[in-house]
């Protein structure tokens, strides 16, 4: 059952080290000696390893996984629901502890997390979605939901400013060896520069130019921040940075 709790206190664990085996949900918050901020990670074998300094995002949005109906009505208390996805593929475990959310007809406006669900091949079919918790009101097949991924479960090098950043690598991650570890939120890191640089003291965010690198923080509207320089940020190399991402 989803319940409040504490972060997790790294003075016991080791967050530069990876585990094959899950040992907190994904995105639990670690919280250092120090005040730093980390992210509990699961990256796919099938994956790129992680490079240390590279900035690391939320997947995007699948389209057809948004705002489709639900194949068959659910009461109050159900934790199965089947909604009907459009033509995209669903991967095994590509929305684990991620949420559904009701966008329209009753019950809008309520979420629940995804425990875990069925695959699909092609899409275009009725997936079933098990949830944590038992629905608080009943939905039928007008009700419409969408699927979103927890962008702690196997995020990528970032290349869309939309995307909601997931943290930096603190170290070379080999995926092959190990699936889960630890993303860095808040804190001094050492991050990738894009092509223009940042001067010292400048705010940082998703760069548009380069992958896996942070850029100018330019545009409110546009840009989500990510840190404040610690040093000139020289381009296309590596500079500190406190990351605000948490």
């Amino acid at each position: 059952m989803h319940r409040l709790t504490g972060p997790v206190v790294l003075s016991g664990v080791d967050m530069y080290s990876e585990e094959d085996t899950q040992m907190h949900p994904m995105g639990a918050l670690g919280i250092a000696e120090n005040g730093d901020l980390y992210r509990y990670t699961r990256i796919i074998s099938s994956g790129t390893d992680l490079v240390a300094g590279k900035l690391y995002v939320s997947l995007s949005r699948e389209a057809n996984h948004q705002n489709i109906a639900l194949s068959a009505a659910a009461a109050v208390g159900d934790t199965t629901v089947k909604p009907t996805v459009g033509g995209t593929a669903v991967d095994a475990n590509e929305y684990d502890e991620g949420w559904l959310i009701f966008n329209d007809v009753s019950p809008e406006g309520e979420f629940y997390k995804v425990v875990s669900h069925d695959a699909s091949t092609a899409g275009s079919e009725a997936i079933d979605g098990y949830l944590e918790r038992g629905l608080k009101t009943a939905a039928t097949t007008s009700s419409e939901v969408e699927l979103v991924r927890n962008p702690w479960n196997n995020p990528a090098i970032s290349q869309l400013v939309a995307e909601r950043p997931a943290g930096v690598a603190v170290q070379d991650w080999d995926v092959s060896v190990a699936n889960y570890g630890w993303l860095k939120t808040r804190g001094m890191a050492s991050v990738l520069v894009d092509d223009t640089g940042i001067t010292v003291g400048l705010k940082a965010t998703i760069s548009d130019q380069a992958n896996g690198a942070v850029g100018l923080y330019s545009d409110v509207d546009a840009e989500f921040e990510v840190g404040q320089m610690m040093a000139t940020g020289t381009s296309t190399e590596y500079n500190a940075i406190y990351l605000t991402i948490d």
